[in-house]
């Protein structure tokens, strides 16, 4: 009777062992997932991006010609110099290489002195797909960066919403979170979205902590009083219980776009930086990768 229970009691310890190690080893691949994830568009950037000579509009924060929303709050003309150099004004993307490998990469946003420099996506299909799925189409937890079909993919829309996941190794939209250092925010006032025949420049103005709604659903952003509404908060947002804000003039006839990602655990919320068009440059036959 003794050995009987010493048996099933030496059971019981092996099979906890087998469910501690199997679970232990479940955590471990998850993990591993949570940190890598995001990080073959490395890969991406070296193969079609060339970074090793100096755009000198970036690096200057751009030429007397613009208008002069270009102005940061602290009366400098254009912030800290980027994180990364570019050969073109167009960021050296080849837009021919990169529609070869997905059709539905349309663009790439970059944000000088962050990790941002990422294609941008957007899906004939379901909305959702590159939440969960990476620009080769592949399932990554990671997701992409990508816009909605309810915005155009030229940005001419009044507000374009783009979306990233906030990953714990940094990638993705993580390090938008950087904009809640005041200091960070006033040395890095510049968002670039490039196409395959144009240059978008944004001057940030806002960020801040919102609410999880669903932007484009929320608003119709056709309607001009509507749009001003929208924009008297955005510019000012003080509900938000950590925001930084730039003096940049915005107006129901200019055009913005808005990062969205997640704020860590808080499903209800989400941290959204939001500039506005200043600049619409054409690219050169040499930047489209023609």
């Amino acid at each position: 009777m003794k050995k009987d229970r010493k048996k099933q009691w030496v059971v019981v310890w092996v099979a906890s062992i087998v469910l501690v190690i199997a679970a232990l080893s479940v955590l471990c691949v998850y993990l591993y997932k949570m940190y890598s994830a995001g990080s073959g568009y490395e890969e991406l950037i070296s193969i079609i991006s060339s970074h090793d000579v100096s755009d000198e509009k970036q690096s200057s924060g751009g030429s007397s010609s613009e208008p002069d929303k270009n102005v940061s709050s602290d009366g400098s003309s254009g912030g800290s110099s980027p994180a990364k150099k570019t050969n073109s004004v167009n960021h050296g993307v080849n837009f021919t290489e990169l529609q070869k490998i997905n059709e539905d990469i349309y663009a790439w946003i970059y944000i000088p002195n962050t990790n941002v420099d990422y294609p941008i996506l957007q899906t004939s299909g379901d909305d959702a797909f590159y939440l969960s799925h990476n620009y080769k189409k592949e399932y990554e937890f990671a997701g992409s960066i990508y816009t909605e079909k309810l915005n155009k993919k030229d940005f001419s829309d009044p507000n374009t919403l783009v979306y990233g996941h906030n990953m714990l190794n940094g990638s993705m939209f993580r390090t938008l979170h950087d904009f809640r250092d005041p200091d960070f925010f006033a040395a890095n006032p510049y968002i670039y979205v490039y196409l395959p025949d144009r240059t978008l420049k944004y001057e940030i103005f806002a960020a801040y902590e919102y609410d999880d709604r669903h932007i484009l659903y929320s608003f119709d952003f056709s309607d001009k009083d509507v749009y001003a509404e929208y924009l008297a908060y955005a510019t000012n947002p003080t509900e938000s219980m950590m925001y930084n804000r730039r003096e940049v003039e915005v107006t129901t006839d200019d055009k913005i776009i808005t990062l969205s990602t997640c704020l860590g655990n808080i499903d209800t919320s989400r941290y959204l930086v939001q500039g506005v068009l200043i600049s619409d440059e054409p690219a050169t036959d040499t930047d489209k990768g023609a």
